[in-house]
């Protein structure tokens, strides 16, 4: 999985040799990838909400064209453009459209990028989160799943609970990883971080043990 949040020193150029070195490597195991579609390659502030859609739609197509799964990131560049939750409902009813298999949708909150405040159209969480759950519900058959990176356990508990079936909740919680990965006996969050990419035999051997 490839969710680095560009913008910072990986331009797209640098991130198109990634996505296709991995995705061919990927596929001489056998193993499935999923890569980053975002809107970095606009180096000037966008204009409009379809500049910010077609370059969402050229990310996508490449991620697609070199065979990976597309995770749509969120975006500076929507970000700073977006006047309403609306905003964010047209470009990424589009992007989804587009998308030739399930993508999985990458929320990210501004403690970890403060450019991304107010991303769904709300500074407020619950608002924002019922604009996200309105986009997932009304295009459930395009999202596998979701990954949210707000650092609140119970905000994920509650979002996985109220997302459509087959539509799954992906952590990266590095506070709260074992007991939301264990599930309640109802719900669970499926494992997937980053990190564990660079530490794989340990990694391994914790999921087991904890299974």
């Amino acid at each position: 999985m490839d969710t680095a949040q560009r913008n910072m020193g990986l331009d797209w150029p640098a991130t198109q040799e990634l996505i296709t070195r991995s995705a061919a490597l990927a596929r001489e195991h056998g193993a499935r990838i999923a890569s980053g579609a975002g809107t970095d390659q606009l180096l000037a502030p966008a204009g409009s909400l379809s500049e910010v859609t077609r370059a969402y739609l050229e990310q996508v197509e490449f991620v697609e064209a070199a065979g990976s799964q597309v995770i749509v990131m969120a975006s500076r560049q929507l970000a700073a453009v977006a006047r309403s939750a609306e905003d964010y409902l047209q470009v990424y009813s589009t992007v989804l459209a587009q998308a030739s298999r399930p993508v999985i949708l990458h929320w990210l909150g501004e403690m970890f990028d403060p450019q991304l405040s107010g991303y769904w159209g709300s500074t407020d969480i619950p608002t924002a989160t019922r604009t996200f759950l309105d986009l997932i519900n009304e295009h459930s058959a395009k999202v596998d799943g979701v990954k949210v990176s707000l650092l609140s356990a119970d905000h994920e508990q509650e979002l996985r609970a109220a997302l459509p079936a087959g539509v799954r909740l992906y952590t990266g919680d590095d506070f709260n990883y074992p007991e939301l990965i264990e599930g309640d006996g109802v719900h669970h969050s499926d494992a997937l971080l980053g990190a564990f990419a660079a530490i794989a035999p340990a990694a391994a051997a914790a999921l087991s043990a904890l299974g």
